[in-house]
Formats: structure tokens, C-alpha cells, sequence
């Protein structure tokens, strides 16, 4: 059972940050989260170098709410790839609990849009919750986790000011979004959010995507 969970979540913490657009990298963060995607797409040789440079980066400015869900997240990677299952349990509860904290930072220390960073072309805040969300909808029933996600996405997903943000950054976000309302089995949800995506760029590869997973659902 532990080695079926343990291959799931190999499976979802690769497909998670693969649809995560590359933007030019225009800052250190940035150039974290580019290697962290790489980690996560099966380079595990990267795992460890990602790990210790959000640790430097957090001692450098102080622990901020991205960086912590990244860290959370790298932590996670730790658990995929493990030898011991215990271990890879060990490594993703303490991910999670990690992404937790950086969420509840985020709560605390609200920002303008204006004074946030704009990070793989979409505002940092929405980004920590787009990449908990995800994480956190996508993980086995076990962690009791998906209702936490999904009730992120409702929330990120309702606020009309991420709407504007470019659909070329957030496609992959609303993607995420329907497949979590169908394993909800909340199909007017996750049509309410096909319907947004037609309306951003019907040809887009996530909407095409989230055509096939609606009809499928």
C-alpha cells in the first residue's frame, strides 16, 4: 500500500510543476523555482542543491510566504524520492506542514498587488497559493489535504483581480482548478471554470485539456 501511495506521488509531484510556465528569470527566486522544476520533472540530482538554496535565501531576506511553500514543496521531492517508505512519508508530511506555514504567513502579512513580485509572470501570492493548491489537490486521500486545496482554489480562483492576471500564467492554475472540481465531483464548478478559460484563449492547450477532462467527468 505505502509503495502505491509512494509511486502516486511521484506521478502528481512531477505533473504538478511541468505545467508551470517558464518565463524569463528575473530574479533569484526565479531562478530557484526554474531548477525546482526541473527537480520536479524527475531531476533528482537537483533536489538537494534547490533545498539548500531556499534555506540560504530564507536566511538571507527572512522566511517570506513563497519561499516556504517552495521549500515545503522541495520537501516533498525529498519524500518522492526516498528509499524508505517511511521516509518518504516523513519527507511529505513535513513538506506540508511547511507549505501550511508559508499559507498562514500569507494571511498575517497581506500585500498590495502592487508591492509584490511578479513571479513566473503572475503576482508571488497568487503563486504560493496556485502551487499549495495544486499540491495539496493532487495528493492521495490519506494526507487529508484535498479539501484545503480546493478550498484555496475557490477562494483564488473567485478574486476578480487574479482574473487579470496574463491567462498565458495562470492557464495551467485553472487547469488544475477543473480537475480538482471533478475529483470533488462538483461539475458546475469545474465547468463555471472551463467556461473562463474558453473565454481567455479557447485554443489554449489547458483549455483543450480541460475540454477532455470535463467531457470525460
Amino acid at each position: 500500500m505505502i509503495q502505491i501511495i509512494a509511486k502516486k506521488l511521484r506521478v502528481v509531484l512531477v505533473s504538478t510543476l511541468l505545467l508551470v510556465p517558464s518565463f524569463v528569470q528575473a530574479s533569484e527566486i526565479e531562478a530557484i523555482i526554474n531548477l525546482y522544476n526541473q527537480a520536479a520533472s524527475g531531476d533528482e540530482a537537483k533536489v538537494e542543491t534547490v533545498y539548500q538554496q531556499l534555506e540560504n535565501l530564507i536566511e538571507a531576506e527572512g522566511p517570506q510566504p513563497l519561499t516556504m511553500v517552495y521549500l515545503g514543496g522541495t520537501e516533498t521531492l525529498k519524500g518522492r524520492d526516498a528509499w524508505m517508505p517511511w521516509n518518504k512519508m516523513k519527507y511529505v508530511e513535513q513538506g506540508l506542514a511547511k507549505i501550511d506555514k508559508g499559507l498562514d504567513m500569507l494571511d498575517a502579512n497581506p500585500l498590495s498587488l502592487a508591492d509584490q513580485r511578479v513571479i513566473s509572470g503572475i503576482h508571488e501570492y497568487y503563486l504560493a497559493q496556485a502551487i499549495s493548491a495544486s499540491t495539496f489537490t493532487l495528493l492521495p486521500d490519506m494526507f487529508n489535504y484535498f479539501e484545503r486545496g480546493y478550498d484555496i482554489y475557490l477562494s483564488l480562483l473567485e478574486q476578480p483581480e487574479f482574473a487579470k492576471e496574463p491567462f498565458a500564467a495562470t492557464a495551467w492554475i485553472y487547469g488544475f482548478a477543473v480537475q480538482a472540481a471533478i475529483r470533488a465531483e462538483d461539475m458546475p464548478q469545474a465547468r463555471n471554470w472551463l467556461a473562463q478559460m474558453q473565454q481567455q484563449d479557447a485554443n489554449h492547450p489547458q483549455t483543450l485539456k480541460a475540454i477532455d477532462l470535463v467531457n470525460q467527468g
